[in-house]
């Protein structure tokens, strides 16, 4: 685990998780929102679905050349994760408070679009939505 996790809000079993890497989600995190002040690059993608993250926002990173600061959003997609990411000029990198309390919305996954997240929104509004959503679901078990 590399850092640490705070839990901010919490709907049914289902919490919204700030962490300032999203290697420092664990499978405690599964099926919960993270927030976090990584890049969204498509490693990062991996590691969410590996840790079976419910939902997550992190940074843009600049979007980099062939939009690779936001390839984790399509491999989300195909993992069921909705995803965002908020504009590298609105939120720190490497700070998931400065992404929740600052980060503007840049780009969203089609998952996070169907569930009515946009651009411009904050990452307050997009967790919360995220949250709201997950809630209804099942919640994960251990197996």
């Amino acid at each position: 685990m590399a850092g640490k996790t705070t839990s901010i809000k919490q709907s049914g079993d289902r919490k919204v998780i700030i962490a300032d890497s999203v290697t420092a989600a664990t499978d405690k995190n599964r099926g919960d929102v993270l927030v976090c002040g990584s890049h969204c690059g498509a490693n990062v993608g991996q590691i969410a679905a590996a840790n079976k993250i419910g939902a997550m926002i992190g940074n843009d990173a600049g979007m980099g050349k062939n939009s690779t600061g936001i390839a984790c959003l399509a491999i989300c997609d195909t993992q069921d994760i909705p995803a965002a990411a908020v504009a590298l000029m609105s939120a720190a990198i490497d700070s998931g408070v400065s992404t929740y309390e600052e980060g503007k919305v840049s780009a969203v996954n089609i998952l996070a679009a169907s569930l009515g997240v946009s651009k411009n929104m904050t990452a307050k509004q997009a967790a919360d939505r995220f949250l709201k959503a997950l809630a209804k679901k099942e919640p994960y078990r251990n197996c």
